[in-house]
């Protein structure tokens, strides 16, 4: 008998880490609209300062915070997450599944592209099959790869059948990755969106001049009735975080992303200006498992207990930030317990321990890539470089542009690296990105693969119960552990600044900071 989960998956697995080791902290005013009128709301144009310019507007292609911020302004999927980290229905308006979560159906509401074409199954059905391709680079193409069939039932039903049960599949539907786009559109500009894009979100995009700015307008037929409130944004691209910060001072911009932490406290006291800051994104050590030394899971522990997580901190994030002596996992989050958070701790002679019992008494070297274009990478290598010498392993650093970094990291061509990520949806399986064995991921090109992990990865996203679910994930973080081919390092804090008069928009928690741009529909400037 089908049944509705909607409620079920928004209390238990929908939950943004509100407590524990992420928080959300304003600095500034606080929103002016509470009892603001639509009226006042509405009208006026916005700069949001950007610290990259996209490589491409394909939807289907992750590409930093940057790309997505402009690609949920254009964009809505089936699902989203809301600011509080709960699923809820865009372009769907509910869904129903059969009890072994092998098929899913959904109901699409009416909703329109920004060329003025209806929203329809077949539109849902074309972009599912475009992002499962053969063919396809699409980012999260491994995690929806299950899908085995689409049906339309008519214009405004749709059915998923898959290959497997799966109890996060309407998460990865909730991804800036897996947003709608027109088949009609599409099919005319032969496949190619990647420069024009068009979807069915709050605003519509006008024009892009490479090297400079993106400009979208508001959508007067956007499903929600009265949003978005802006007319139009202009995302203006700061590849140099200094000139970013001073655009903002200068009042040149309205809002920008990726405050640098040296900045942060300044901004937060200038009396025209505010910031909005989170804990959600992490800082962690990733190891290619085929280098000899970091084969050897002793060795990857040593490191985790070696490296003062407040040096980082300190280093790379003018001390704004917590330390992660275990999983990168937030409170509220399916798979959480205390004794994971804790599962290290700071200990030079147990790490040289750890390194002798490894058959590395003396150390030895290594090549660890990171980036020079981004500050908080560059001095987190350098500090892991200073705290790792205290244990033998001497540490030759790699310092690319971020392109290359990225290259050499998806091709598996490192030693070790500096990792700067987050889990991208809020359900345990999340984890599958970071250690699922097989074909190679972004956060997971490091040849690792244990056959236990894979077992508990398949249980968990097969299971339907919540509780044996967690059950699952709780043993699977407990090996992860004990092989730790990641070492996190600590939760870094996220932060936008913007002019005081800016309101609506929001810094998500958690592992949803990178997609704050969600909240771009909800923006205004108070008048």
């Amino acid at each position: 008998m089908a049944k509705r989960l909607i409620v079920l998956f928004m209390l238990l697995f929908g939950l943004v880490g509100l407590l524990g080791a992420c928080s959300n902290k304003e600095s500034g005013t606080s929103d002016k609209g509470n009892g603001s009128t639509e009226g006042e709301k509405s009208g006026g144009s916005l700069t949001f300062g950007l610290a990259a310019e996209p490589t491409t507007m394909d939807p289907y292609i992750q590409n930093g915070t940057h790309g997505r911020t402009v690609k949920l302004a254009i964009y809505r999927g089936l699902y989203n997450y809301n600011e509080k980290g709960e699923l809820e229905p865009e372009l769907a308006e509910s869904y129903t599944t059969n009890d072994d979560l092998t098929s899913y159906t959904f109901k699409l509401r009416d909703a329109k592209f920004h060329n003025g074409d209806p929203v329809t199954a077949e539109d849902v059905k074309y972009t599912y099959e475009r992002i499962v391709a053969p063919d396809s680079k699409a980012t999260f193409k491994t995690e929806l790869s299950i899908i085995k069939d689409i049906e339309i039932v008519d214009d405004k039903t749709i059915t998923f059948n898959l290959s497997e049960p799966s109890a996060p599949f309407i998460h990865y539907t909730a991804l800036p990755e897996s947003v709608i786009v027109s088949k009609s559109y599409t099919e005319a500009n032969g496949g190619d969106i990647a420069t024009k894009p068009m979807g069915a979100g709050p605003f519509k995009f006008v024009s892009w001049s490479q090297g400079s700015d993106i400009v979208v307008e508001k959508f007067d037929d956007y499903y929600k009735k009265g949003k978005p409130y802006l007319d139009k944004i202009k995302f203006q691209f700061y590849t140099d975080e200094n000139t970013r910060v001073n655009a903002l001072r200068a009042g040149d911009v309205n809002l920008i992303e990726s405050v640098p932490w040296k900045d942060t406290e300044s901004i937060g006291k200038t009396d025209n200006l505010k910031l909005s800051s989170a804990n959600g994104p992490f800082m962690a050590l990733q190891f290619n498992t085929n280098f000899e030394p970091f084969s050897k899971p002793k060795v990857r522990q040593a490191i985790a207990y070696a490296i003062d997580r407040n040096v980082i901190i300190n280093t790379a994030f003018s001390g704004r930030g917590e330390p992660i002596y275990g999983m990168a996992i937030l409170k509220g989050y399916m798979g959480y317990n205390e004794k994971f958070t804790n599962y290290f701790k700071h200990d030079v002679n147990k790490a040289k321990e750890l390194l002798a019992e490894a058959g590395y008494p003396n150390g030895f070297k290594a090549k660890l890539l990171s980036t020079s274009q981004y500050g908080m990478h560059e001095q987190t290598a350098i500090a892991v470089q200073s705290e790792l010498k205290k244990i033998g392993i001497d540490v030759e650093l790699e310092l690319p542009d971020w392109a290359t970094r990225i290259n050499k990291n998806v091709a598996g061509d490192y030693q070790f690296l500096v990792a700067g990520t987050s889990g991208d949806i809020t359900d345990g399986d999340w984890m599958s990105n970071f250690y699922k064995g097989g074909p190679a991921r972004l956060n997971n090109s490091a040849n690792f693969d244990d056959e236990q992990i894979n077992n508990l990865l398949e249980e968990g996203k097969k299971e339907t119960d919540p509780k044996k679910r967690e059950e699952i994930y709780e043993k699977l973080i407990s090996r992860a552990m004990e092989l730790s081919p990641f070492v996190y390092l600590n939760w870094r804090e996220q932060s936008y600044g913007m002019q005081k008069n800016v309101d609506g928009f929001k810094n998500l928690d958690g592992f949803l900071s990178f997609q704050s741009g969600l909240t771009l529909e909800d923006t205004y400037i108070s008048k």
